[in-house]
């Protein structure tokens, strides 16, 4: 979604939020269940091994609880892109000294010299007998130039019945307008990331889910009958705002519990409904071209989410990790009874005493700037504060303005968006066979390799051409996306691997917005295609490359922990602060080995002793 979240899709699209990237953060928090403490490591620990041996890693309630819990991002996604389609540009011109707003566009009137954002001024009019308008021009030049700025515009509604754009006027000089209201967006999603998240751990998961659904609720209510533009992209802040609060705590509530090797799937499947929310919305669009309606259709569709109070339970992890667990009890025990097994009485009293035992080991805990300090780590740091911003605005740019390389804007709207699910299938399967870095640095340039192929073969592209690149464009930066999510985690140690990601995750919006007022103002002035084609070809070659030749492979390696393993330096932590982490095939291998021997080794020693004994 920008777009998980895709877009944010969704990153954006939006954000497609938030937004897609903030899915890696998503992941690692909850293996890390947001501690630094060597108490937690180890609770967490012996939490997740009685979990998933006694529930199993993906059971049959883990199933049905994740598909609930990821359900809404569909509507998040369609909230985060809807102002592509609710403020889609249409025909407009100068309305003539007789005319009114509201007066009809007669684009098919040859006597009728069309401007756009130049006035009608000297030019007499009159009206005949069929209400059409009579122009005489004295000067050709005076209906085409005009003198001065009009100060009102006359739209088409031939196709689209209303739009925000004809509601506000945002043309002309008002054009940037349009970017504003999505920035708005941003804004409310660069704050819940940091409001909800922090609420997500104080009260709950399940609370801050409900109270952003609500918030996401009202909010588009009152869009719908807001007076001004401004005002309507206040409400867009608290849609922003409910973003990360609908789409990241519902995948933390869904995959936290669901075993590690499992974890990368959700990631992959959060991405596949941001998608269809984005196809939903493009199908929508194509027949309800009253941007009113639009936003009651898509806001309406989140209310039965609400019902989730009584639906979904809170995290047991959380009421683990605040130690209520008697609360917890009840909702394993209800997922136990789902998935046909039995939990053991008082289960809770061993984690318990072992937190007792690890008190007063404390983590160093590392700031922001420590990714900074040293050389290789500042490299890689540096590389991700590129490739996050470019990945960004290149994926929300195609986002709020698909036929940017030409076609139907609606049917290139879904194209693009059913594109992302083989997409997201392809990076799935791609990141543990030809690795990390390869697929990351071809989707970028696969991406502005199209980008610039379309732009060097001019106008006059055929549609199925148009289309095709843009599929190929399209889904390449999203395959990125998703692949940076589990790349990135991978560069960075553990004991400051959520930083990383929290500060790639906001740098990102930079990108974002730049792709909002590349895409929506820019582009539609003239020759403003070139402003927005150049600059997302060039980023995206350009992190084509330093990913490819700056960076290391991941696939297959271990881990770092600490910042000195990252620097090539041995200083592994101790055994008992190690976080939790998958284990790799060949780990599991090594360790099921060891057992045995070590097994086998005690039992002779056993054999031995008994055998003195009995000599005895």
């Amino acid at each position: 979604m920008d777009r998980h979240a895709k877009p944010m899709r969704g990153g954006c699209a939006a954000n497609v939020l938030h937004e897609r990237e903030l899915r890696s953060e998503i992941v690692w928090t909850v293996i890390s269940n947001h501690t630094e403490t060597a108490t937690s490591w180890k609770s967490k620990m012996k939490f997740d091994e009685f979990l998933f041996s006694n529930l199993g890693e993906i059971g049959k309630y883990q199933k049905i609880q994740f598909f609930l819990v990821c359900l809404p991002s569909i509507i998040v996604s369609m909230h985060a892109l809807s102002w592509t389609l609710a403020a889609v540009p249409v025909p407009y011109r100068c309305a003539l000294p007789s005319e009114t707003h509201d007066s009809p566009y007669y684009s098919n009137d040859s006597r009728l010299k069309l401007t756009e954002c130049k006035g009608w001024d000297g030019v007499p009019v009159s009206m005949n007998a069929s209400g059409s308008p009579k122009v005489h021009c004295y000067y050709e030049q005076q209906c085409e130039i005009g003198g001065e700025t009009c100060s009102e515009h006359v739209f088409d509604r031939s196709r689209i019945v209303y739009s925000a754009m004809d509601r506000w006027d945002l043309v002309c000089a008002r054009g940037s307008n349009r970017a504003h209201v999505q920035l708005f967006y941003y804004v409310g999603q660069m704050i819940g990331s940091v409001v909800f998240g922090m609420l997500g751990d104080r009260i709950g998961r399940k609370k801050v889910l409900i109270l952003a659904i609500s918030t996401q609720v009202t909010a588009g209510l009152l869009s719908v009958v807001a007076p001004t533009w401004w005002s309507f992209g206040f409400l867009r802040t608290f849609l922003g705002l409910s973003h990360p609060g609908i789409f990241v705590t519902a995948v933390v509530i869904g995959t936290e519990l669901v075993g590690p090797k499992y974890r990368k799937l959700a990631s992959v499947i959060t991405g596949i409904l941001f998608a269809v929310g984005q196809i939903i919305l493009g199908i929508e669009g194509m027949f309800i071209t009253h941007y009113q309606i639009l936003q009651s259709v898509i806001t309406l569709s989140g209310l039965i989410f609400l019902t989730y109070w009584w639906v979904i339970p809170e995290s047991a992890r959380w009421l683990v990790t605040q130690r209520r667990y008697e609360e917890a009890d009840k909702v394993l025990r209800h997922a136990a009874k789902v998935n046909g097994v039995t939990l053991p009485e008082k289960w809770w009293e061993q984690l318990d005493s072992e937190n007792a035992e690890m008190k007063g080991k404390e983590v160093k805990k590392y700031k922001a700037w420590d990714l900074l300090k040293t050389p290789v780590l500042r490299k890689r740091a540096l590389i991700a504060f590129f490739l996050w911003p470019c990945v960004s605005m290149v994926y929300y740019g195609m986002a709020l303005k698909p036929n940017v390389l030409g076609g139907d804007m609606y049917i290139n709207f879904v194209f693009a968006a059913l594109v992302e699910i083989p997409a997201l299938v392809l990076v799935f399967l791609g990141l543990d066979r030809i690795g990390r870095r390869f697929v990351t640095s071809l989707g970028y340039f696969l991406a502005g390799a199209c980008l610039l192929v379309n732009y060097f073969m001019g106008d006059n592209v055929p549609l199925a051409v148009s289309i095709i690149q843009m599929m190929i464009s399209r889904g390449a930066i999203t395959g990125t996306y998703a692949a940076m999510y589990t790349y990135t985690p991978e560069l960075f140690p553990t004991v400051i691997r959520n930083t990383a990601m929290g500060l790639c995750s906001m740098i990102a919006r930079v990108g974002a917005i730049s792709a909002t007022y590349l895409s929506l103002w820019i582009a539609e002035l003239p020759n403003g295609k070139v402003y927005m084609i150049i600059p997302f070809a060039v980023m995206a070659i350009t992190a084509a490359v330093l990913t490819l030749f700056a960076l290391p492979e991941t696939m297959g390696t271990a881990l770092p922990e600490t910042i000195a393993q990252v620097e090539g330096e041995e200083e592994p932590l101790p055994q008992e602060l190690q976080p939790l982490r998958p284990k790799t095939t060949t780990e599991e291998d090594e360790s099921n080995l060891k057992s045995g021997e070590t097994e086998h080794t005690n039992n002779t020693q056993t054999q031995k002793i008994s055998a003195i004994d009995e000599n005895d």
